[in-house]
C-alpha cells in the first residue's frame, strides 16, 4: 500500500570540512563528498593525538614536536639539529651555517651531530650580544 516514501527536500548544506555548498540526501550529512569526509577524519585523528600528546605533557614536563610527533625532554643534555631548531625558533638551514663557524659548539660522532643545548645558547648570546635565549 504505501510504497518507499521519498523526500522532495532539497537540504542546502555547506560542508563541515571544505565549505562549498551542496545538497544533502540525509538530514544527518556533513560533508560534499566521501574524499572530504575521509580528509576530516584524518584531521580530527590527528588533533586528538596532538591533544592527548599534550595532556601527557604537561604531567611529564615533556615538549611535544608536532610536526614530527615525538615528544622532547627540555632538560635533555645532548639534542640533534632538529631539536635544536625547535628550541631555537631557528631553520636547520641556518643552524648548519652558523656550524661553519669552528667555534660552533657541536659534538660529531660518526656522521650524526649533536649538541648541548645549554652551551649553544651560550655561544648565541656571546655572539650576538643582543640575543637573549627565550627558553
Amino acid at each position: 500500500m504505501f510504497g518507499a516514501m521519498s523526500s522532495n527536500l532539497e537540504l542546502r548544506r555547506i560542508c563541515q570540512h571544505c565549505g562549498k555548498n551542496f545538497i544533502a540526501k540525509k538530514t544527518s550529512t556533513k560533508f560534499c563528498s566521501l574524499p572530504c569526509g575521509q580528509r576530516n577524519y584524518k584531521v580530527r585523528q590527528r588533533m586528538n593525538k596532538i591533544e592527548t600528546l599534550n595532556r601527557r605533557s604537561k604531567t611529564t614536563g615533556l615538549l611535544i614536536n608536532i610536526a614530527e610527533g615525538r615528544a622532547l625532554d627540555m632538560e635533555q643534555g645532548l639534542i640533534d639539529i632538529k631539536a635544536l631548531a625547535y628550541f631555537t625558533s631557528m631553520s636547520e638551514r641556518l643552524i648548519f651555517n652558523l656550524m661553519k663557524d669552528p667555534a660552533f659548539p657541536r659534538l660529531k660522532i660518526g656522521r650524526k651531530v649533536l649538541f648541548e643545548k645549554k652551551t649553544v645558547m651560550d655561544y648565541l648570546g656571546r655572539k650576538y650580544g643582543n640575543w637573549s635565549p627565550g627558553v
